[in-house]
């Protein structure tokens, strides 16, 4: 997102284990601009794309994930970007496994959000997702 349309930008580094979602959320809920139901599918789409990050891996303190907030006039934009998943965001997507393994949660972003993607960028992988207000 073009930083001229924003209102507000912030990034937070979160630490990679299962710890990240809750401060996401209290990142989220703090942020101006995120209320209403827009907030509540960012909080909850927000949560699903740390899951993808922390499902798999053994709790390191040197592994972080980042958090970007972009809240803009027109939309909101979310960014979690870290290493590389375990399962990729596309096997994720086409699960047929139980919710519980990770299978709904990419599911759930791609039903709720206006515009979500994944990208690669200086070696972590960045999955993000837009919801126009």
């Amino acid at each position: 997102m073009p930083t001229g349309t924003s209102i507000s930008e912030r990034v937070v580094e979160l630490p990679a284990t299962a710890a990240a979602a809750g401060i996401a959320r209290r990142e989220l809920a703090a942020t101006p601009g995120i209320a209403g139901e827009l907030g509540y599918k960012a909080l909850l789409m927000t949560s699903e794309l740390i899951a993808v990050f922390v499902a798999d891996i053994e709790p390191r303190p040197e592994r972080v994930l980042r958090l970007a907030i972009h809240v803009a006039r027109e939309r909101v934009r979310v960014e979690v970007a870290g290493d590389a998943p375990e399962v990729s965001p596309d096997a994720l997507l086409h699960s047929r496994e139980t919710p519980s393994l990770g299978g709904m949660g990419l599911q759930i972003v791609d039903r709720m959000a206006d515009n979500w993607g994944v990208h690669s960028d200086d070696g972590a992988e960045i999955i993000w997702f837009e919801l126009t207000r």
